[in-house]
């Protein structure tokens, strides 16, 4: 089974739209906190198993509201300490033997789930895949091709990582006192444990440009450079 987890904190503008990218995969069995899996053994033996679990750090906007209104989506509210905080609660309450952590901006792709539900005996296995801009400028178009190649050489992420749950145990999870650079290390500390780095360019999501829009690509860009050869920054330009 696929379990997608989702932090996130006043993200009503993408948080539905996500989720219904999520929902409409085909040939997908969605369940949530109150199915029983062995219930359902038999009928949905040849498909596949999702559940979605959406963190929500509570905020000013109707977050909340707007995942609620989804009975397949489980949701966890409350106050936390930061996007690890919300990723370790949310694989804690989740069931499933492969892991996506998913920003809310993040929208995938068809057939997504499907290849993800092909790692499940994979124990070894972390990884990200191809992304597109959610802005057709020819400047974001390049930095997201670019992007995509460092990803595939450095071995690192944006936007989502996958892994195998034994994976995810092994290094204990996200770093909760890292404001940024927690992903990195994370998977850093999984390829010290012999994990392997997968990099699959036959699906893609589509991933929100917002913060290189407002912070700028090269500040954004040079600050990735500087974290993944000497220190992570301690900060994080949220934008909203």
């Amino acid at each position: 089974m696929v379990s997608i987890i989702i932090p996130a904190h006043e993200e009503a503008k993408y948080i539905g739209v996500s989720l219904e990218k999520i929902l409409n995969q085909k040939d997908v069995v969605y369940i949530n906190k109150n199915t029983d899996l062995k219930a359902i053994a038999a009928e949905t033996s040849d498909r596949i198993l999702c559940e979605i679990t959406v963190v929500v750090s509570k905020g000013k906007d109707n977050t909340e509201d707007i995942v609620g209104q989804h009975p397949k989506v489980n949701m966890i509210a409350g106050n936390f300490k930061g996007v690890s905080d919300a990723r370790n609660i949310g694989a804690k309450a989740s069931r499933g033997d492969v892991l996506l952590f998913l920003d809310a901006d993040t929208l995938l792709n068809e057939g997504f789930i499907k290849k993800l539900d092909s790692l499940k005996n994979s124990t070894n296995i972390i990884g990200t895949s191809k992304l597109y801009p959610d802005i057709q400028s020819i400047k974001a178009r390049i930095f997201m091709f670019c992007n995509n190649i460092a990803h595939i050489i450095s071995k690192t992420s944006m936007a989502l990582i996958f892994c195998h749950r034994e994976i995810y145990d092994k290094v204990k999870g996200f770093d909760e006192n890292m404001p940024a650079g927690e992903d990195l290390k994370f998977i850093k500390l999984a390829l010290n444990e012999h994990a392997k780095f997968k990099y699959f360019g036959d699906i893609s999501a589509v991933t929100s440009m917002r913060r290189f829009e407002t912070v700028g690509y090269l500040k954004i860009t040079f600050e990735w450079i500087k974290g993944y050869f000497f220190k992570p920054p301690s900060y994080y330009d949220v934008v909203r």
